[in-house]
């Protein structure tokens, strides 16, 4: 982040929404402040002057290596959290997409990286009744709607 951006800033983000069958393709993040485990869609930070597709496709090669084919936009939807503590304000583009390495949908987990905080994650299959019934929490919550609209 550079020193003209802070959370305080309204920040462009793609999320990309991968199925398999009633499952979602899932980041795995913690908020050590609230002590909380969430999932959230694969994706990142729009740069300037970058459109979104372009933005959803660099992002997952980035973050999990793969390549997406078949992508279309869903819905924006706004986010306003707070996470580690910090006050956060986003709008989110979310694309459905499918993943060329057909492998990826036979795999149980994979691992990601975020390279601007150095750190790997965990990319796991989510259902999503366990996101609407509450048991697992995805943020933008909004995802389960546009999700579930989508089908």
């Amino acid at each position: 982040m550079s020193e003209s951006e802070s959370w305080r800033d309204i920040r462009p983000v793609v999320l990309g929404v991968v199925r398999r069958d009633d499952e979602l393709l899932v980041a795995e993040t913690y908020d050590p402040t609230d002590d909380e485990t969430f999932y959230r869609p694969i994706g990142g930070g729009i740069e300037f002057g970058e459109p979104a597709e372009a933005a959803l496709r660099r992002e997952f090669r980035e973050e999990v290596g793969l390549e997406l084919e078949g992508v279309e936009y869903l819905e924006t939807v706004e986010n306003i959290f707070i996470f580690d503590g910090t006050r956060g304000h986003e709008y989110v583009l979310l694309f459905e997409t499918s993943l060329v390495d057909e492998t990826v949908y036979e795999r149980e987990a994979l691992t990601g990286y975020e390279e601007s905080i150095d750190e790997e994650f965990s990319v796991v299959w989510q259902s999503l009744s366990t996101f609407e019934s509450g048991e697992e929490i995805v943020y933008p919550e909004a995802v389960v709607d546009v999700v579930k609209e989508s089908a």
